[in-house]
């Protein structure tokens, strides 16, 4: 489970996987009352990466920005793109994170979560910089969190 497989890069579409993430979590944000919203860029390019690895990292990310909002909270998903990278960004309107919590939330083990394993963000992280991108985390609390994922345009190597 900790040592994801290399990704195997393919030409594909970043907006259509996070549209097929938030599929998955719609029934889990619906019975807490939580709006998802995956804002559309038709703009953006074509990117070479792992979809079955993105795609986990992106649920991953929607499934605890769904846990974190009370009843009536929002997730909103959205992209940028620049001359290197295209960055998404998953922006909940929860409870945010303490900033002590904060500082440990991509380290293996840590958990706030009763249930909770605390791999499910180190190994996003490990995914995203398997790709050559960063995954990182801002939050205010009583405001909520955003995790950004960044993919290089250009493989490195290429």
């Amino acid at each position: 489970i900790a040592r994801p497989k290399p990704p195997v890069f393919r030409l594909g579409n970043l907006v259509m996987v996070a549209e097929h993430a938030s599929l998955f979590t719609r029934d889990q944000a619906a019975a807490r009352k939580v709006t998802m919203e995956v804002v559309k860029d038709e703009s953006l390019p074509e990117l070479e990466f792992d979809s079955g690895q993105i795609h986990q990292v992106l649920l991953n990310l929607l499934l605890n920005a769904v846990q974190a909002c009370s009843e009536g909270g929002s997730v909103r998903v959205e992209f940028v793109s620049d001359e290197r990278t295209v960055t998404t960004s998953v922006t909940d309107t929860g409870k945010g994170i303490p900033p002590a919590v904060l500082q440990n939330i991509f380290r293996p083990f840590f958990t706030t979560k009763g249930d909770g394993t605390g791999l499910g963000l180190s190994l996003a992280r490990r995914i995203v910089e398997d790709h050559g991108g960063r995954l990182e985390a801002t939050s205010v609390v009583g405001k909520g969190s955003r995790f950004t994922l960044s993919l290089p345009k250009i493989r490195p190597g290429e």
